[in-house]
């Protein structure tokens, strides 16, 4: 074991299984496991994510190569493709990172590639963080007696560091027999931490996972990221100066749908299937992000890509979301000018009728079934527009579905949520809002606060009308909570 106070932070990052389900101890250090709650996701990504405390949409990198803007030829990413500082730039911190994505020419860094990762981390122990990335082995078949293999190796490694040092690991999520489950939440985090005892905590973002190594490697976070709220990082947070502006963030500078032209006419598949991989993750993200001008733009770069009903879809998704009309108009006129005969095409004509012509939109509408419809993503939209124009029982199907399938937006809660409530049915409304109306949409906090006074919960409905009051200070049933 090391004798003296480094490494400060070591993490390591795979896409495969590194333990055995959720050990109470990992390398005989009680382990805190998070799962995490982000798509499906290239390691790159992860990686620079954990890095940053940003999401990809922000950072910019997804793979560990790129097609080049300039010369349209595929090399590494590099540390000048970032768009947001790492938590080690300019931090004085001696970083040592194996393997790591979009390193090179990053002056904060020394970095090496190389196949035994663990052996070439016991070479940087004198550093004061050591981030390394296994390699790849996601075709690889996992077994029990695999995964068994790589904790051994692990905590091998890890024995040789002291209990002070702090240590993350990212990694493919096992039962307690070895095996990978078919979850939502494929990765687990988890943190060793020392004076922390065992815990199995709910699951959180990847990037608050980033916002911790700010704070664990002693490094003040800058506006942008957002920190956890754990026990064992919020008691390390006062120690830190205040929050500071990011370092020299950037806008992305790749023009990526003229790109995306020229490698169009070059018809070079290696190309055209990596911007493939990078704009379906990036389209991923943003849904789930919610961010809509940023989908809007995914989906228009997939479209020249493929040009399938899925991307199409989206993209129609995000101008309603934003409410731009004439854009909406014309995506919807080409998704059926491509493809007539699908049943998103209706959908989407009826996006376009339902509020000023609702018998026409009821008439598109009223013979699909929920569960025939291929798009996922349009099931929340369809819900939404059977509720405004009478078909409430397709609503409810159409959301639930999209809700067992994580794949809802707010709006398809909220519709759903007074859909109970009109009901009369609380108890169901608020399992339908989830977390919606805590914070945020003022309309979403009133409904939310209505359906905690009717059952009567009054320690969640003063918090709600505690925070409906700073928007609205004279709102009566806000008041009256309050007494």
């Amino acid at each position: 074991m090391s004798t003296n106070n480094k490494p400060r932070l070591v993490i390591i990052i795979s896409d495969g299984p590194m333990l055995v389900g959720t050990p109470e101890q990992v390398a005989n250090r009680p382990a805190i496991h998070i799962p995490v709650d982000f798509p499906p996701i290239p390691l790159a990504t992860i990686a620079t994510t954990i890095a940053t405390g940003v999401n990809p949409v922000v950072h910019g990198i997804v793979t560990a190569v790129t097609v080049d803007g300039e010369t349209f030829q595929i090399r590494d990413t590099v540390a000048s493709d970032r768009c947001f500082q790492a938590f080690w730039t300019q931090s004085g911190l001696h970083t040592k990172l194996i393997n790591w994505p979009a390193t090179e020419g990053d002056s904060d860094v020394t970095s090496y590639e190389h196949s035994d990762v663990f052996a070439k981390a016991k070479e940087c122990l004198e550093a004061d963080v050591i981030g390394m990335v296994l390699p790849s082995n996601v075709r690889e078949q996992s077994t029990p007696d695999s995964v068994r293999e790589q904790q051994q190796e692990l905590e091998t490694f890890l024995s040789s560091l002291t209990h002070s040092t702090r240590v993350l690991l990212v990694h493919k999520r096992t039962n307690n027999g070895g095996h990978i489950p078919n979850a939502r939440l494929s990765l687990c985090a988890t943190f060793l931490v020392d004076g922390c005892a065992h815990e199995l905590r709910r699951s959180s973002y990847l990037e608050v996972m980033g916002g911790a190594m700010y704070v664990l490697s002693g490094v003040s976070c800058p506006m942008g990221v957002k920190l956890p709220q754990w026990h064992f990082i919020k008691a390390l947070v006062d120690c830190l100066e205040t929050r500071v502006f990011p370092i020299n963030p950037k806008n992305e500078e790749t023009d990526w749908l003229q790109l995306i032209d020229k490698i169009a006419e070059s018809k070079n598949e290696e190309s055209i299937a990596l911007l493939n991989q990078r704009f379906t993750t990036l389209v991923s993200v943003s849904f789930k992000k919610k961010l809509w001008k940023e989908l809007e733009y995914n989906s228009e770069c997939l479209i020249q890509l493929k040009g399938e009903p899925f991307e199409r879809w989206l993209k129609i998704l995000a101008l309603h979301q934003q409410d731009k009309k004439i854009e909406l108009a014309a995506a919807a006129e080409d998704l059926c000018d491509f493809y007539p005969n699908k049943l998103i095409s209706r959908i989407a004509k009826s996006l376009l009728l339902y509020e000023a012509k609702p018998d026409e939109a009821l008439e598109l509408l009223k013979d699909i079934d929920p569960t025939k419809i291929a798009v996922w993503h349009a099931l929340g939209t369809f819900g939404r527009m059977c509720f405004c124009i009478g078909l409430e029982e397709k609503g409810v199907e159409a959301i639930q579905l999209a809700l067992h399938k994580q794949i809802v937006i707010p709006a398809d809660r909220v519709h759903l949520a007074l859909h109970y409530v009109n009901k009369g049915d609380f108890e169901s409304a608020l399992k339908s809002l989830g977390r919606i109306g805590i914070v945020g949409e003022i309309t979403w906090q009133e409904l939310r606060l209505r359906i905690l006074v009717a059952l009567q919960l009054t320690d969640q409905a003063k918090q709600v009308a505690g925070n409906i009051l700073q928007i609205k200070p004279a709102h009566q049933q806000a008041l009256d909570v309050l007494g």
